[in-house]
């Protein structure tokens, strides 16, 4: 497996990490051991969402959904599916998940065709973020015809996009390269996610192109944010052997056995957890379940 291009410090400037409401591209299975933790397989191109809602720099608390928030965004994407969620209301529990991640700024205007013609990278900024994630809606999704607006509303509720403070903008000639930097997660005390950015399976370059493919007039504004995915150790993890026995049982039995295992797992967030979450010189920041 490659290893994305890197560099330090020295290769940029650091200032102050603000932003206003935009759009927000998520990327996921962008590391091989986090695609092996949850027995996907490494995707053809990368896979790519929307994220909504506005980043909150220090944010000190997320609110845990409560389970009608949480059906109420599962039903606003598929209501078809509402007969078969509903009889699960009493096994669901929120399955909070944390996910430190790499984000990007666009700091300049770039568009698709500029991308694919191998023009100079636009102008952008890394900066530390957490992906929350409720793992109910997202396993959700797979009883509707595509996962990913699944995807899309599991990390979309109100305080789960708490960031660091810091921006680091990389010069022009290191614009293709992630800082060097090792992710580090902890929860109540004790580590949960430790891998270095240099893992990553795609280069910024592939990162930017896939967005400019995916967004609005194939462009990418300033502003505009990526979330580029999330390293090994999460809560939500899945047996190879177990994924592969389940795909022959109907999706409902599937996701209704998924849920009620999540439920009981008490490594998930719940009220008074505490996640630290550090990248070295590129920051870190702190928030408290509630």
């Amino acid at each position: 497996m490659k290893k994305a291009p890197v560099c330090d410090i020295s290769h940029g400037q650091l200032s102050k990490f603000q932003s206003e409401a935009a759009f927000s591209y998520a990327f996921g299975l962008a590391y091989a051991d986090h695609i092996r933790e949850t027995a996907e397989t490494i995707p053809e191109k990368p896979v790519i969402f929307l994220k909504h809602g506005t980043p909150v720099v220090n944010q000190e608390t997320v609110k845990t959904p409560s389970i009608d928030e949480m059906l109420q965004a599962t039903f606003k994407i598929e209501p078809a599916i509402r007969d078969q969620v509903e009889p699960l209301r009493d096994k669901i529990g929120p399955m909070l998940d944390y996910e430190i991640e790499l984000g990007v700024q666009i700091l300049e205007d770039c568009k698709l065709q500029d991308l694919e013609a191998g023009a100079p990278l636009p102008r952008i900024g890394y900066f530390l973020a957490n992906d929350v994630t409720t793992r109910t809606v997202q396993l959700f999704g797979q009883l509707c015809d595509s996962r990913l607006p699944c995807w899309t509303e599991c990390k979309s509720f109100d305080g789960f996009f708490p960031t660091a403070d810091t921006l680091w903008v990389p010069d022009e000639d290191a614009r293709d390269k992630f800082p060097d930097v090792t992710l580090h997660l902890k929860v109540n005390g004790k580590t949960r996610q430790k891998e270095p950015v240099s893992s990553l399976i795609y280069t910024p370059r592939e990162l930017l192109t896939h967005a400019a493919r995916f967004a609005p007039g194939r462009r990418l504004n300033a502003g505009d944010l990526l979330v580029t995915g999330t390293p090994a150790g999460v809560t939500f993890k899945v047996n190879r052997l177990k994924r592969q026995i389940a795909r022959a049982l109907p999706a409902r039995f599937l996701i209704g056995a998924m849920v009620s295992a999540g439920k009981a797992n008490s490594d998930y967030l719940k009220p008074g957890d505490v996640i630290e979450a550090d990248a070295e010189w590129l920051g870190s920041h702190s928030f408290t379940i509630t």
